[in-house]
């Protein structure tokens, strides 16, 4: 498994205590019985056993979408071609292109999820493609701009102001990914979904921790600062099981016609 896909799995038990049931419920109430769902980065298909699990799914067609082959690959080798009585399809390509495709062809889905997905996209373009492949889109665990970790350490202003500044200047999307999209769609539905990791370490929370840290030690390098000391201390810190993280999201359920 890759290092990505590793990461995917380890965060799978946070995205469960931090999504807000009440906006999955606004959801569930919105999909027909047997639904065709297009999930976008779904990374190792997570979200689609999660639905299963907890009732929300008991039958249908489900198809994953992912750009990263390897952690797909993992998913599909861990899920196969069905999860309960959900049928499960993989296609590695990018989410864009294969909404085109989709709409090219005439298909149409009830909806769009991508979990932690419509931040690191401009809005208004993946509203505007994927619109034309379904009505609604469910989109939780969007960044909402503010993370923090603790205890403090002198660099983190000027660390994560750097972190924001890669978000706005050098990649798609931003850190207002959650406000973005709600400027283009109507909202059905929405709610906080904070990602909390603090001591004691649940299983796989120190990988996801150390896998934040690379993140954002790489992103503010990218901009020209060096973090590399500031990412010691708190690496330091993970060791010692002293390190606090939490990040802001919003969970939303949009209609996108």
């Amino acid at each position: 498994m890759s290092d990505h896909a590793a990461y995917l799995d380890a965060k799978r038990a946070l995205d469960d205590r931090s999504l807000d049931r009440g906006v999955l419920d606004r959801f569930a109430a919105e999909l027909p019985p047997e639904p065709t769902v297009l999930e976008v980065g779904a990374g190792t298909a997570t979200m689609v056993e999660r639905l299963v699990d907890w009732g929300v799914l008991d039958g249908g067609r489900w198809v994953a979408v992912d750009a990263h082959e390897a952690a797909l690959a993992a998913g599909e080798a861990r899920i196969g071609d069905a999860c309960g009585d959900v049928t499960v399809e993989f296609h590695a390509a990018d989410a864009f292109d294969f909404a085109a495709e989709v709409a090219a062809a005439g298909e149409r889905f009830d909806a769009v999820v991508g979990c932690a997905f419509f931040d690191v996209v401009d809005a208004a373009p993946a509203v505007d493609a994927f619109a034309d492949v379904a009505p609604v889109a469910y989109a939780p665990i969007t960044y909402d701009g503010e993370t923090c970790f603790a205890p403090a350490d002198p660099d983190d202003d000027a660390v994560l102001d750097g972190y924001h500044r890669h978000m706005r200047e050098f990649r798609a999307g931003g850190p207002d990914g959650a406000a973005a999209l709600a400027r283009e769609v109507t909202v059905i539905a929405e709610g906080a979904s904070p990602w909390v990791i603090e001591p004691p370490y649940e299983s796989g929370e120190r990988r996801v921790l150390s896998h934040l840290l690379d993140t954002v030690e790489g992103a503010v390098g990218e901009t020209g600062l060096d973090a590399s000391d500031w990412a010691d201390r708190r690496r330091a810190a993970l060791e010692d099981g002293r390190l606090r993280y939490e990040a802001a999201n919003r969970d939303l359920l949009v209609r996108l016609d």
